[in-house]
């Protein structure tokens, strides 16, 4: 059984079923809910197109998607030796909205006729079933999605949300690869796509940086003299909102993967000002993730600050020169820990 549905598929013997699926008698009725939004037609479109790719039938309809997946049954009368054929099929049913409902119904197999010959219809119509489901989630704007609200509830990093979402659906057809060097975002568009970066290595190895600090090297394309592990004791509690000039009373003191950091730091319990036109207040930041979920063109991702009080993640802009200054972020933030700074200012 597909993970994806494990203790999640209520299953109905009902003649009327819910939003309008209509099974008939003893049919068995499977319904999956994912946490994400899709309502704009664009990504309804989107999403029939990349499931058309993978070779199912599909029919739309207002806010629903219908993905049909045909089969076929064959064998021989062992009487007559005659040559016997049935063609069976299973249609998963996707209602958008501000969740997506994933439905999928087994007809019994009388309903195709009289195939008393097909053996181990229900577990072959089962399998196929999730395995259009897993399809459909793996292979569209609904498995972008689905990654979003893994690093946005879980504080997920990106890698983290991609393994989850394909140990989720296991069985999915030709599944789309997906990589954290093209980190997905729900609400990016292509033209404002980010540059790829390259992976982290494995095992970051430490040379002396400026200021004795430990220079780690990194996958952000510039140099590391800030460590986010230590032995510090300022653990003191800082309130929002950042402090807008902090620029005329703070210095930089290192940088991590070619990113500013404004000090004081002493980690763990005190990590300062991070970015120079991203900016954000490690020390206020409680890593709710507005940010990340806000970003239009995916500058932040998660960083793992071991030991902070606040929170042990932090939104790392690791994509700053890609910010169109939009304020989605700084202006979502709860504790007002961000700050975005047009360019020369």
């Amino acid at each position: 059984m597909s993970v994806l549905l494990r203790d999640r598929v209520w299953v109905m013997l009902s003649g009327v079923a819910k939003r309008g699926v209509f099974p008939l008698h003893a049919s068995r009725l499977g319904v999956f809910r994912i946490p994400v939004e899709i309502t704009d037609n664009s990504d309804i479109s989107s999403i029939a197109n990349d499931l058309k790719k993978s070779g199912f039938k599909i029919d739309t309809y207002a806010d629903r998607i219908y993905v049909t997946h045909t089969w076929s049954e064959d064998n021989e009368d062992p009487i007559t030796h005659e040559k016997l054929s049935a063609s069976l099929y299973v249609t998963v049913e996707i209602v958008t909205g501000e969740v997506v409902d994933v439905i999928y119904q087994l007809k019994p197999l009388e309903f195709f006729g009289d195939p008393y010959w097909v053996t181990n219809y229900r577990h072959k119509a089962d399998h196929n079933a999730k395995m259009i489901i897993d399809t459909i989630i793996r292979n569209s704007k609904i498995g972008d999605k689905l990654i979003a609200h893994y690093q946005k509830s879980e504080k997920l990093s990106v890698d983290a949300a991609i393994k989850k979402l394909e140990e989720l659906t296991p069985t999915a057809m030709n599944p789309k690869p997906r990589s954290a060097t093209a980190s997905v975002s729900s609400k990016t568009t292509p033209s404002l796509a980010p540059p790829p970066v390259a992976p982290a290595p494995t095992a970051p190895a430490a040379v002396q940086g400026e200021g004795g600090a430990s220079s780690l090297s990194s996958s952000g394309g510039g140099p590391t003299t800030i460590s986010l592990t230590g032995n510090g004791t300022d653990y003191s509690k800082v309130d929002g909102p950042i402090d807008p000039g902090f620029k005329s009373k703070r210095q930089v003191i290192g940088t991590f993967q070619g990113i500013k950091v404004w000090g004081p730091v002493d980690p763990p319990g005190q990590l300062g000002i991070w970015g120079t036109e991203v900016t954000v207040d490690y020390d206020i930041c409680v890593a709710d993730g507005a940010c990340i979920e806000a970003c239009p063109v995916n500058v932040y991702e998660w960083l793992d600050t071991p030991g902070h009080p606040a929170s042990e993640k932090k939104p790392f802009m690791i994509r700053e020169k890609d910010c169109i200054f939009c304020m989605a972020c700084e202006n979502v933030c709860p504790p007002q820990c961000v700050k975005i700074f047009q360019k020369g200012q």
